[in-house]
């Protein structure tokens, strides 16, 4: 008899009779499978993305420790080496400008070979002869080549790991700082066995392995390069100069890296003659200096990781203007408590990490990245070109380090008004488009 027939005859029996549970979709377990494997294929992308970070600050710190022994065969002289000082906010500031539309039009991919290949050409031609002119000018060559890199960075992490953002993130920024410290040790030790010349050129070779992955990406976008090729370039993905100024993650994530750059470059410069100024020795300042630096290694590896999990970051984003403004009082009311201060003002360290994932957080798109990325950074370098000049000129009015430090704090509160503007749950293209 079927199920039908034995509930008939139950009905005319008044009895119940029970159904054999029918098992669930749920019960029944599904085929084995393969694991997941969600960096399959993306391994070698992530190889890139390592050896990227890896090259765009060697020749920034990778000359400072080898300028005396520089100076002396290419005859820089004092112009040539405050030329040389001020080369890697100019040109990473210009890159910050230009490298957005090369992003839209040809794609993250081939931006980063090109600037890798700009890089390590310039690394190479700048050893090479004997002119402080030509050291100086190939040498803003390498720089800007870093600079596109700077731009392309997060394109290149919401392009090929959109799912595995905040790992990619963290690793972009923690390499990036040991792209600037490995360089910094390994400066004298290299040029002792094979000159400054084979020190400062050998990163070429870094940055032409570097290129190899991302080559490999645009050969396999096949689209990528070609006009209209990526993500739609639709007009409300042109984004000129006044949408930038007038769209408030755009405006936020400039105003934010302005006010961190205008603090760090001027501390970066200054604090240890700031810390000898209130009565440390010199070694003393050195020590909290060093202090003050290390921890950006820290604050790139924790930031990161804690800003891509917080659904609204704003405490931490005000967490490193705040950590600068209580470093730089305690250095005026408490002098002698300098490595407290120096340890909380390194604490702003993290601002650059956090500004980094938040500009693809408000983001939609490779396109809407390289944008905001672009622009925070091209503004942003401008005003860390001017943070020394300004700390200098300050100081030198005053006979002190009082006034410049509480101009340096009014800018921290400046800083807060573009955390604000970064963190709020917004995107990018969306204002744009209801903008119009």
């Amino acid at each position: 008899m079927t199920s039908v027939d034995l509930r008939n005859a139950a009905g005319h029996r008044g009895d119940t009779v029970a159904e054999a549970p029918r098992p669930s979709p749920t019960d029944i377990a599904p085929p084995a499978g393969p694991a997941p494997q969600p960096w399959r294929g993306r391994i070698i992308y992530f190889v890139g993305l390592i050896l990227l970070a890896l090259s765009l600050r060697h020749a920034v710190t990778g000359i400072s420790p080898l300028l005396t022994r520089i100076g002396e065969d290419v005859a820089l002289g004092a112009a040539g080496t405050t030329i040389l000082g001020m080369l890697p906010t100019i040109a990473f500031g210009l890159a910050g400008f230009i490298a957005p539309a090369l992003i839209r039009r040809f794609g993250p991919a081939r931006i980063a070979v090109v600037a890798l290949g700009l890089g390590a050409a310039g690394t190479i031609a700048r050893v090479l002869g004997d002119s402080a002119v030509g050291f100086l000018g190939f040498g803003l060559l390498a720089l800007f080549g870093m600079g596109m890199g700077n731009v392309v960075g997060p394109p290149l992490v919401k392009r090929y790991f959109a799912d595995r953002q905040a790992t990619a993130m963290t690793v972009l920024t923690l390499m990036t700082q040991a792209g600037a410290t490995i360089p910094a040790m390994l400066a004298v030790p290299m040029a002792d066995a094979a000159g400054w010349r084979t020190s400062v050129g050998s990163y070429a070779v870094l940055m032409l392995l570097a290129a190899l992955p991302w080559t490999l990406a645009a050969v396999r976008s096949g689209r990528e390069g070609q006009p209209g090729a990526t993500a739609a370039a639709t007009p409300a993905q042109k984004f000129g100069a006044r949408k930038l100024f007038t769209n408030p993650v755009s405006l936020g994530g400039a105003i934010f890296y302005s006010m961190a750059a205008l603090n760090t470059y001027a501390m970066l410069a200054w604090l240890p003659t700031i810390f000898q100024a209130q009565g440390a020795s010199e070694a003393a300042a050195a020590g909290m200096y060093s202090i003050y630096t290390f921890l950006t290694l820290p604050m790139a590896l924790i930031t990161p990781i804690i800003a891509s999990k917080l659904k609204n970051p704003l405490w931490l984003g005000v967490l490193f203007p705040i950590a600068s403004v209580v470093g730089y009082l305690g250095i005026i009311t408490a002098p002698s408590a300098g490595i407290v201060w120096a340890f909380i003002a390194g604490i702003s360290g993290g601002a650059f990490p956090f500004a980094m994932v938040m500009f693809n957080r408000r983001t939609r798109t490779p396109e809407g990245s390289a944008a905001v990325t672009g622009f925070s950074l091209g503004i942003g370098y401008a005003f860390g070109t001017v943070g020394p000049f300004l700390g200098g000129l300050l100081s030198n009015l005053t006979g002190g380090w009082t006034l410049p430090l509480l101009v340096f704090v009014a800018s921290a509160a400046v800083m807060v008004l573009g955390t604000a503007l970064l963190s709020r749950d917004r995107k990018f293209e969306d204002t744009l488009a209801a903008a119009r």
